[in-house]
């Protein structure tokens, strides 16, 4: 085989194996697409449901006949003062810091 034949058939084969590359990268960028989108409309469904959530909550009186619907009201409702325990909590604790920062700066060092 001669230089030319040598070479034509590496070009040959490299635009083969680079037209390949090429048609996998457009393969998996599509599907990657898809994906993203698939989650973006996942997304968009979870904000719905999270919206009709909140109008029921927004609207108990018209749902009391659904026992379902206050199960979930009531759990919500603990969720809530379990919340607000926390946050006395959290400002008990920085009280105590802030006084403990107090005495630290109010004692005189050795």
């Amino acid at each position: 085989m001669d230089k030319k034949a040598f070479f034509d058939n590496i070009r040959k084969e490299a635009s083969t194996a680079l037209s390949k590359v090429f048609d996998k990268v457009e393969e998996v960028s599509k599907i990657s697409a898809l994906k993203m989108k698939i989650s973006g409309l996942k997304a968009q469904i979870r904000d719905q449901k999270t919206e009709i959530g909140d109008y029921i909550y927004n609207n108990q009186k018209e749902f009391k006949e659904s026992t379902q619907i206050q199960e979930h009201i009531k759990k919500i409702k603990k969720f809530e003062k379990e919340i607000e325990a926390k946050k006395v909590l959290i400002a008990k604790l920085k009280e105590k810091d802030e006084e403990k920062k107090e005495e630290d700066t109010n004692t005189p060092s050795l």
